[in-house]
């Protein structure tokens, strides 16, 4: 849809359509797009609220929108500023849309602050996304109310009591918690145990929040709304409140907690021997980090008293001990080590690729924006967890009632042959029939390890892939090499994986019963919206990182930086910081050496003269020339010429 095309329609707006032919095949919206069109009408306004920046003139005010989707500038209706001043951050509400002749007015409805103002950035995207970031009084209550423990249930403590609770009782078990070091809500915990026999018994226990969270109530209605909680770098939206989501349903150290408990045997050789599904009472006896079990595992912790502190991210109940737990842990590598074989055996595809973490000051300034690395002790509750997914979703799969399955399809034909002819100029070797199966996409990641610009290229490979949906038809899971898969391990952050807990719930108890009338139309529903939601989630996510990085570098301004070339196009080329975890644009107008050229075939900006080359994975140096915080551009120009990435 060409701009001029596009009448008076709005980004979200549903609109009719003709057809006016099929794109050229150099159109460069053919990646794509196939047809292009015009809009004929407007049939229905998608956005009523904006956020913009406010500005004023001698006669009017006007609001200029910070979504660069928004093609217009919002004027303001007299008497409708609500005091803006000039150069604020406003949120605007639209009262009249644009015409051929007319902008869009709108009025002001909220003041969110001006550049520099703490948490600016996260209400301004949440406005944005529209991300509700506030529970009804209603869920609050129903919240509050919910009692302190599971002993506060005289039902749950006469049965625990007697022994006759339909909860297993798994209070004694070496039980801990692995998790980030700013994680407050912890919905997974794991036990290892080593059979006589030589196998293992794998215990991963979610908290069970569909103990507290009833169908159809004020805080189930919230948790579906939301469909996912959302992660900024210093703050969280979170799909339930803290009552539960910190507190009541979190597995902390030392308190009893409501769980539901996936129990599997494994052998030697990683494969599933048998297993039980049931709910449980838990008593976590550590909250660990994924860097202390790493450490403690490359031999660099020593497991004794002295080397934990009440309070911090390695933090013991009282009865527990840390020599028993140490052991626990080596005992859950040695199996974690066994699953990681046998998931490269089946063909799964691996990305380790780093996330990037945000660093704050003592008064919430951006210090700084480093990788967070995966380690060994990430891979191992990865394992731990992809395998009680995959048996819950086998068991549900069994049954007559429908399931929300995690569905991750093959990848596009088209994307993948552009992926192929790109890695195919780099030199790398391909699979003599293509990428067809997760093993071949396996074959070639396991090359790009070798290389500087592999973590580039993985990037790469995984954007050529669908993204994975819910669904109720079970398609599989490409990237996993898996038949069945579900999500179940995160119920407090996740809503597929709350409805997946009542699923079970009634297939262990009634585990013929038929489904109930409009049961698979109800769950597609849910997978529907709950895809939608996490989509609009990593949106969000992806701004504020962006939002964060901008802010950073404009404070940068001159200082230069060594990078590696991670994108080619016909305009230029983005360069990764090494020193931060930022990407900014050297713009080949900039490059005043030579004229440059694209060329395809090598994926590089070539000059016409000297037959310089900007590639895939050079190294250069550069400096920060100029940023655009609004929209989130960071430009550099070039002050040192390339060098080929070593592996």
């Amino acid at each position: 849809m060409r701009e001029s095309h596009a009448g008076t329609a709005l980004h979200g707006d549903r609109v009719l359509v003709r057809v006016l032919g099929r794109l050229p095949a150099d159109a460069p919206a053919r990646a794509r797009c196939t047809w292009e069109g015009r809009v004929e009408r407007v049939l229905e306004r998608a956005q009523a609220i904006l956020v913009g920046r406010f500005m004023r003139t001698p006669y009017a005010g006007y609001v200029l929108p910070l979504d660069e989707r928004f093609l217009y500038e919002i004027e303001i209706a007299p008497g409708e500023a609500l005091e803006a001043e000039d150069g604020q951050i406003v949120a605007v509400e639209l009262l009249r849309s644009p015409t051929a002749h007319h902008p869009p007015v709108g009025r002001v409805i909220e003041i969110l602050g001006r550049d520099g103002d703490p948490g600016l950035d996260e209400e301004i995207v949440i406005r944005k996304y529209r991300l509700p970031h506030r529970f009804s009084e209603r869920a609050l209550q129903e919240a509050a109310g919910l009692p302190d423990s599971v002993h506060d249930r005289p039902l749950w403590r006469e049965r625990l009591a007697r022994g006759e609770s339909k909860r297993r009782d798994f209070r004694a078990w070496v039980t801990v918690t692995i998790d980030g070091e700013s994680a407050r809500d912890f919905d997974d915990a794991v036990s290892v145990e080593r059979l006589p026999d030589g196998s293992f018994l794998l215990g991963v226990h979610i908290a069970d929040v569909s103990a507290y969270v009833p169908e159809g109530s004020a805080l189930d209605i919230e948790a579906r709304e939301r469909g996912t909680s959302v992660y900024f770098p210093d703050r969280v939206l979170p799909m339930l409140p803290e009552r539960l989501s910190e507190d009541l349903c979190s597995l902390r150290p030392g308190v009893d907690r409501a769980a539901f408990s996936v129990l599997m045997k494994i052998d030697r050789r990683g494969d599933l021997l048998a297993y039980e599904l049931c709910p449980s009472v838990i008593r976590s006896q550590a909250r660990l980090t994924y860097t202390v079990v790493n450490e403690l595992l490359r031999g660099r912790l020593a497991p004794s008293a002295r080397e934990v502190r009440p309070g911090s991210v390695l933090e013991l109940s009282a009865e527990a001990s840390f020599a028993r737990i140490a052991d626990a842990l080596r005992t859950m590598a040695e199996l974690g080590q066994i699953l990681i074989e046998r998931r490269h055996k089946r063909g799964a595809i691996t990305f380790d690729l780093p996330e990037p973490v945000v660093l704050f000051d003592d008064e919430g300034r951006i210090g700084g924006i480093v990788r967070a690395e995966r380690n060994l002790a990430h891979r191992l509750i990865e394992e731990f967890m992809i395998l009680a997914n995959e048996t819950v979703a086998r068991h549900l799969a069994r049954g007559p009632r429908p399931v929300i399955y995690r569905v991750h399809e093959p990848p596009d034909a088209e994307r993948v042959r552009e992926f192929l002819a790109l890695v195919k100029a780099l030199g790398f070797s391909i699979p003599r029939q293509g990428l067809r199966t997760p093993r071949d996409f396996q074959h070639l990641a396991r090359q790009f390890a070798e290389r500087r610009e592999g973590r580039v290229l993985s990037l790469m490979m995984l954007r050529s892939f669908r993204p994975a949906i819910y669904s109720t038809e079970n398609r599989g899971h490409f990237g996993l090499a898996l038949e069945h898969y579900t999500h179940f391990t995160s119920p407090i952050r996740r809503y597929p994986d709350l409805v997946v807990h009542r699923l079970l719930r009634r297939a262990l108890a009634r585990p013929t019963a038929p489904a109930r009338p409009k049961e698979r139309e109800a769950l597609e529903r849910i997978a529907e919206h709950c895809t939608e939601r996490e989509r609009l989630a990593d949106e969000a996510e992806r701004e504020i990182l962006a939002w964060k990085r901008a802010r950073f570098m404009a404070e940068r301004i001159g200082q230069e930086y060594e990078g590696i070339i991670v994108s080619v196009k016909e305009y230029g080329f983005y360069v990764e910081l090494e020193e931060v975890f930022v990407e900014g644009l050297v713009h080949i107008s900039t490059l005043t050496d030579d004229r440059y050229d694209f060329d395809p075939k090598r994926y590089a900006l070539v000059g016409r003269r000297g037959k310089r080359r900007f590639r895939l994975g050079d190294i250069v140096r550069v400096r920060v020339a100029r940023v655009d915080v609004d929209h989130h551009l960071v430009d550099f120009v070039l002050v040192g010429m390339p060098r080929r990435g070593t592996s």
